[in-house]
């Protein structure tokens, strides 16, 4: 059975974009998540909305990209909250995160933001500066 180490070291050292923008996520903007391999649900959608960038990724193909990654991973996404049939994952983020004072069991970030807009789910990474 995998562990939550064998996760998060599974993902820190895979190089599709959808890891990398996950190790970005936690490594560059101080998000906080939570490496579960039976609770991954939150951590495959964070991962395949945050590798889209600035075009963020349509709504409609959500839910596909999450299990495809948690395939990608090894996972089996179980019951209704991880392998829910809407992109509850990411809709939780932009309304419950850090950013929100009035948010109830925040997920916490860090400096990304969670968005949507024109159909499409975004997260918006706020990198540190590099001092020169």
């Amino acid at each position: 059975m995998t562990t939550s180490n064998d996760l998060k070291n599974q993902i820190y050292s895979c190089d599709c974009e959808r890891c990398k923008a996950l190790v970005c996520l936690i490594e560059q903007c101080d998000a906080h998540l939570l490496f579960s391999p039976t609770r991954a649900g939150r951590l495959c959608e964070l991962a395949v909305v945050a590798a889209t960038g600035d075009s963020g990724l349509p709504k409609e193909v959500v839910v596909t990209e999450r299990r495809a990654y948690a395939e990608h991973l090894h996972l089996v996404l179980s019951g209704p909250t991880s392998d829910a049939d809407d992109p509850i994952h990411i809709d939780w983020a932009i309304h419950n995160s850090n950013h929100n004072p009035d948010a109830t069991e925040r997920i916490n970030l860090g400096r990304a933001r969670a968005l949507f807009s024109d159909g499409r789910y975004r997260i918006q990474m706020q990198l540190p500066a590099i001092v020169k």
